[in-house]
């Protein structure tokens, strides 16, 4: 074909890609920027080499043949870091510079090319996280975010309008009907109105949802935060616990009402504001309470300590049950010994464990005081030394008792001026005679 000065010169086009104006080296010598076609190349082999800042050289040796047309192109890849992206919750979407959606969280060592980006974070609901991140060469980098939700919105209906709204026990400055924008979450909405009972729900609301809540009020004379338990008979004591629980008889009570929940760190403050607690217990029973302070408070706000058999027929209902919910012990119905890392919870916080009258946390939670003398039960024959009237009636177990403490029938006693640990309380109060409600049944 003689010398490679005199065959025919040839075309050769040099590209890359992702992307282009990468520089060019034939030969190792520069020869301008790609794409780029150089014609009357002389024939022969030769070394194509590529590279553009932030991406590895690229290169390939080829035979160009003489007169004939040669196309080459080069991939480049990006010289890259390594990113682990994690959020709360989960299932967000991982997005650089706008564009390339690299994955969800969590997202772990997902390649980004070296440089300065522009990270986005999103998840349906809440609102997007947007952040400014470098990557070096072979660097990992770790990202966490909490993603805050969108507001949701309740709007709360009553008939009669005008009712008080409670928010988690929180009184509303807004009356029936209102709408709140809320953060998602699980909530009891409670509404009062005067010569009507006490309404009450617990709703889960999700993020960025609308959801709507109507009550139709019964109506009756209830104080506001209690519960009516009816006039009749119902089943009192067992045989089978302990000795002081029998004879399982039936006994008839009048009409009484008496707090849907314990008596709060919050409320017990408003009436002996020298009580002290944590910042963030307000809705926890009180606590390491005497049998006088509870008395006391009781009087200052109207009320009183329900009697003992007041207290077990709010808890029991009238079919001699073992707990408030029924006769199998379940540790996800009540705060109890058996449940994991016991400890004081917010009152009304397990729902299922409700008695047959509403009344919430009467197994476990806290010891609640009554105001009976410890005394033989008529028709008990044993002979009990702590009989009389030097103790006094405590019910229901606590957070640091086991199910056989948190029956409802089961009794326990200490003095009056303890103040153990878990020693708490909830007030009653007498209907009056000739009330709507007193004349229900």
């Amino acid at each position: 074909m003689g010398s490679r000065e005199a065959a025919t010169p040839c075309t050769l086009t040099v590209a890359s890609r992702p992307e282009s104006g990468a520089k060019i080296f034939l030969n190792s010598q520069p020869m301008g920027e790609t794409p780029h076609t150089f014609s009357n190349f002389p024939p022969g082999r030769v070394v194509v080499e590529v590279e553009k800042e932030n991406y590895k050289r690229a290169w390939k040796t080829i035979d160009l043949l003489p007169g004939e047309e040669t196309r080459v192109v080069l991939d480049m890849e990006p010289i890259v870091g390594y990113i682990t992206v994690y959020s709360i919750p989960d299932g967000a979407d991982v997005i650089v510079d706008g564009t390339e959606h690299l994955g969800t969280t969590p997202l772990r060592e997902a390649k980004v090319p070296i440089g300065k980006h522009t990270l986005l974070v999103e998840r349906k609901d809440y609102f997007p996280v947007q952040a400014e991140i470098e990557v070096e060469k072979d660097f990992r980098y770790n990202f966490s975010y909490e993603l805050q939700p969108r507001p949701s919105k309740l709007r709360v209906y009553s008939r009669p309008t005008g009712a008080q709204i409670f928010l988690n026990f929180v009184e509303q400055d807004k009356r029936t009907p209102a709408e709140f924008d809320l953060e998602p979450g699980t909530y009891t909405v409670t509404v009062y109105a005067n010569g009507y009972v006490m309404s009450e729900r617990t709703i889960i609301l999700e993020s960025n949802a609308e959801q709507e809540l109507m009550f139709v009020l019964e109506a009756g004379d209830a104080p506001m935060g209690m519960v009516l338990v009816p006039a009749g008979e119902f089943i009192v004591g067992v045989d089978g616990g302990s000795p002081d629980e029998r004879p399982k008889r039936v006994v008839y009570l009048d009409a009484f009402y008496i707090d849907k929940y314990e008596v709060t760190n919050k409320q017990f403050k408003q009436v002996f504001p020298d009580h002290e607690y944590p910042a963030d217990a307000d809705y926890l029973p009180v606590l390491g309470v005497s049998w006088h302070q509870a008395t006391a408070y009781a009087a200052a706000v109207g009320k009183r300590l329900p009697t003992e058999l007041e207290w077990e027929k709010a808890a029991r209902g009238v079919d001699g049950r073992e707990f408030p919910w029924g006769n199998v012990f379940d540790a996800k119905f009540c705060n109890s010994a058996a449940t994991p890392g016991a400890k004081p919870m917010i009152v009304g916080f397990f729902r299922a464990g409700a008695s047959p009258y509403g009344c919430m946390d009467m197994a476990g939670n806290a010891y609640e005081w009554t105001s009976d003398w410890y005394q033989a039960y008529p028709g008990n024959k044993d002979i009990i030394k702590e009989y009389g009237q030097v103790f006094r009636v405590l019910r229901g177990g606590s957070f640091m008792t086991g199910a056989f403490d948190v029956r409802c029938a089961r009794r326990y006693y200490d003095h009056m001026d303890a103040k153990r640990a878990d020693y708490g309380f909830r007030c009653a109060l007498s209907v009056k005679e000739g009330s709507r409600d007193a004349r229900k049944r």
